[in-house]
């Protein structure tokens, strides 16, 4: 069974001898540099840190939200004031004429899980189906001009098409590697309110880590980003591979997004996500819509190696079991994922405790998928 970790935020831990520690423990005075590397003198920092009252992890998410969801520009390729028209819009990654168009009940409402500003977990809840699954990525006018070949007809695994779609969750990806980046940042001067000294230090190191990560996490997809825009400028997507799953069934579940390719369905650990001296390989995921079902559609650049492991192990899984395990994936991984309100509350309660289980985790730690003997949709491979 895949591993669920047990803490909400991944906690790297630091040795004492370490020169950050050694750093953090010494004396100083309160107009010195402060300890946790923030510029601010001590005394505006970490000098009462310990005796400052916590933050709930819901007040910490409500604050992070709106550092999280700020309009930064046009993301088209040839973007700029002469050429775009109109504001920057709330672009989808999940088409609202197709996928979510099949699973909004008779309130125009989809269902996905939202977080809980008490205690930090996740709860199912509706969201109105033009708010779901967007970003702030382009102006109107080169949303509707970009994407107009997959909006328009429908999905029969175009690769232009498949890569188009990628191409929206890269910069979906690239939108929030940059918001997240400036969210763990606010979180250290936070996430450490009323702990001792020692624990303040593990939350500063594993704030500062991240952000490192995330900062290599994002030229890596800068890279990628400009060999998409690339092949849009060019017309041509040779640089990229795609592979299409038909099935036929109810499409009660949509999700998408873009991943790096750190284990592959069968848990078994591709990469070191904590060594920067390496780089991943991306593989992007959509789910869209046909007249008799749906289709996965992964996306990923040719030649990477780590990609074609995840693909190979995703083909080696059974028909049978292939869109259960995909779903589980898609809950674990991807807070993008929308569903209907029909196909939640005709799940047992059982099934429902899984998949609640699957989204309050925050990451994954490896562990081979396993299909359920009562599968979570009626999608089947053909």
């Amino acid at each position: 069974m895949i591993k669920l970790p047990s803490e909400p935020f991944k906690v790297t831990y630091v040795d004492d001898n370490d020169p950050f520690v050694s750093n953090a423990v010494k004396e100083r005075k309160h107009f010195e540099p402060c300890w946790c590397g923030s510029g601010k003198k001590y005394k505006k920092c970490h000098m009462l840190r310990e005796q400052e009252k916590p933050y709930s992890i819901g007040k910490i998410q409500n604050l992070q939200g709106k550092i999280f969801w700020k309009k930064r520009g046009c993301m088209h390729p040839s973007a700029s004031p002469e050429v775009c028209r109109g504001k920057v819009i709330d672009s989808h990654t999940i088409q609202r004429k197709g996928p979510l168009e099949r699973i909004i009940n008779t309130t125009n409402h989809v269902m996905h899980f939202e977080a809980n500003s008490t205690d930090g977990g996740v709860n199912v809840a509706e969201i109105g189906w033009r708010k779901a699954s967007v970003f702030p990525g382009f102006c109107s006018y080169h949303d509707s001009t970009l994407f107009d070949p997959i909006e328009q007809g429908g999905f029969s695994g175009e690769h232009e098409h498949c890569v188009l779609h990628a191409f929206r969750n890269i910069c979906n990806e690239y939108y929030r590697k940059k918001a997240l980046i400036e969210s763990f940042e606010f979180q250290r001067t936070c996430l450490d309110r009323g702990l001792n000294l020692d624990r303040q230090i593990s939350t500063q190191n594993s704030c500062i880590k991240s952000i490192a990560g995330q900062n290599k996490s994002l030229d890596e997809m800068s890279n990628i980003r400009n060999k998409f825009e690339a092949a849009i400028a060019q017309d041509n997507y040779d640089a990229f591979e795609s592979k299409c799953y038909f099935f036929k069934g109810r499409l009660d579940v949509v999700s998408s997004s873009v991943f790096q390719c750190e284990f592959d369905f069968l848990g078994n650990k591709l990469i070191d996500m904590w060594d920067l001296s390496l780089d991943a390989d991306m593989l992007s995921h959509s789910v869209v819509d046909t007249d008799d079902g749906g289709a996965i559609v992964f996306v990923w650049l040719k030649g990477a190696k780590d990609a074609n492991t995840v693909i190979d192990s995703f083909d080696n899984l059974p028909d049978v079991e292939k869109c259960d395990i995909f779903i589980q994936y898609c809950f674990v991984n991807c807070e993008n994922t929308f569903f209907s309100e029909q196909w939640w509350t005709g799940l047992s309660q059982k099934q429902q405790a899984l998949i609640q289980q699957y989204a309050n985790t925050l990451y994954y730690e490896g562990g081979k998928y396993s299909a359920n003997k009562d599968k979570l949709v009626n999608w089947v491979i053909i």
